[in-house]
């Protein structure tokens, strides 16, 4: 009775480093694609401080995302968030495409500044549409839903004089991204979530930005 006690105990002890090892490989494996593509894509530092994914369901939680301002902009990042949800189909991980059912972003901060004739929101989206432009063959992904909601924006320029103004930004929600015209890249799919949330940010700040803030970006826009 008590070898099999040891046994049992042993083969549960296994199972559960077993899944500890599993859950490690899947945190590993979403953060350094997280850093790695969005760092290339952007043009500029893109960071997670811990991702932790159920090895079961596929929810979890990334922590800590940062994307670093391009250079000669003031502030060290454009976009923070503590925390944000995913669910994502982690058999797909291994495929050759990858399947998020949602990622669900809530209370994120933007960093927004405005330079002649450009700003830092338009930079990084650029990059994002060149390095997306030429990329190779490689996976594809599709996602169900993104929202982004309770944003809120700092608005700073320095034409006509230093301006800093907060706004808030809409929800942004997307649904079935990468599904329209068949499969599409990974980078592609990157690509619509970002013009929809630079356009978004920057409209509001059109709308409820005060003076040169405003001015400046409506010119950009038009």
């Amino acid at each position: 009775m008590k070898l099999f006690k040891y046994l049992l105990i042993s083969i549960l002890v296994l199972i559960g480093i077993a899944i500890l090892a599993i859950s490690m490989a899947i945190d590993s494996t979403v953060k350094n694609a997280i850093e790695e593509r969005g760092s290339r894509l952007a043009g500029t530092s893109v960071s997670v401080d811990r991702v932790s994914i159920s090895p079961f369901t596929g929810k979890g939680e990334v922590n800590g995302f940062k994307v670093t301002n391009p250079d000669g902009f003031r502030d060290p990042y454009i976009f923070t968030s503590d925390h944000f949800f995913i669910k994502l189909s982690l058999r797909s991980l291994f495929s050759d495409e990858i399947i998020i059912n949602e990622i669900i972003i809530t209370n994120p901060s933007v960093f927004v500044e405005q330079k002649l004739p450009e700003n830092n929101l338009h930079t990084i989206l650029r990059n994002i549409q060149r390095e997306a432009t030429d990329q190779v063959e490689g996976k594809n992904m599709m996602i169900g839903l993104f929202r982004m909601s309770g944003a809120t924006a700092t608005l700073f320029t320095e034409i006509g004089g230093e301006r800093i103004v907060d706004i808030e930004v809409d929800t942004i929600e997307l649904s079935d991204i990468g599904t329209e015209d068949g499969r599409e890249a990974v980078d592609e799919v990157i690509q619509q979530i970002a013009e929809r949330v630079v356009q978004s940010i920057l409209q509001d700040a059109v709308q409820t930005g005060g003076g040169q803030i405003r001015d400046a970006i409506r010119g950009l826009l038009e």
